[in-house]
């Protein structure tokens, strides 16, 4: 992976996320996903509810998981992105699922667009209030 910091969030795997095994459910790991992207965006100086009031969307483009080994009910794990971001509209997001042994269970990637609310056309050239804070993400924290 890459070389920077992660945006990080920690989670405990809970009932809900799980099917009937006990066996982290394959929706779930979509909610979690969008759970670290927000979370990393509110921590690089944007809240996601901010950038809808101006009339900005971040949908998803292209999504990819690729199940290594299987994440269990209780399990505690730390879901690492980095963020891959250009001068293109696109925002390329690398996510790892990593348990308690430090072992890579899942990998995903994520492609969204900057586009605008009214008319869904994409966003060429980003407004300044998001462009420090996607600098930011691209950077990884500062710990």
């Amino acid at each position: 992976m890459l070389k920077k910091l992660p945006w990080q969030i920690k989670k405990t795997i809970l009932p809900q996320h799980t099917d009937h095994a006990g066996v982290m459910w394959h929706g779930s790991y979509v909610n979690l996903l969008e759970e670290s992207r927000i979370k990393a965006l509110d921590q690089s100086g944007v809240h996601y509810f901010d950038l809808l009031n101006k009339n900005f969307e971040l949908p998803v483009k292209f999504l990819t998981i690729k199940y290594i080994k299987p994440i269990h009910i209780n399990e505690e794990i730390i879901i690492n992105s980095y963020f891959e971001i250009s001068r293109s509209p696109r925002v390329v997001i690398h996510s790892e699922f990593i348990n308690k042994n430090n072992l890579v269970c899942t990998e995903a990637e994520i492609n969204l667009v900057l586009i605008v609310k009214d008319n869904l056309s994409i966003v060429r050239n980003r407004p300044k209030f998001l462009e420090k804070a996607f600098e930011r993400l691209s950077e990884g924290p500062k710990n």
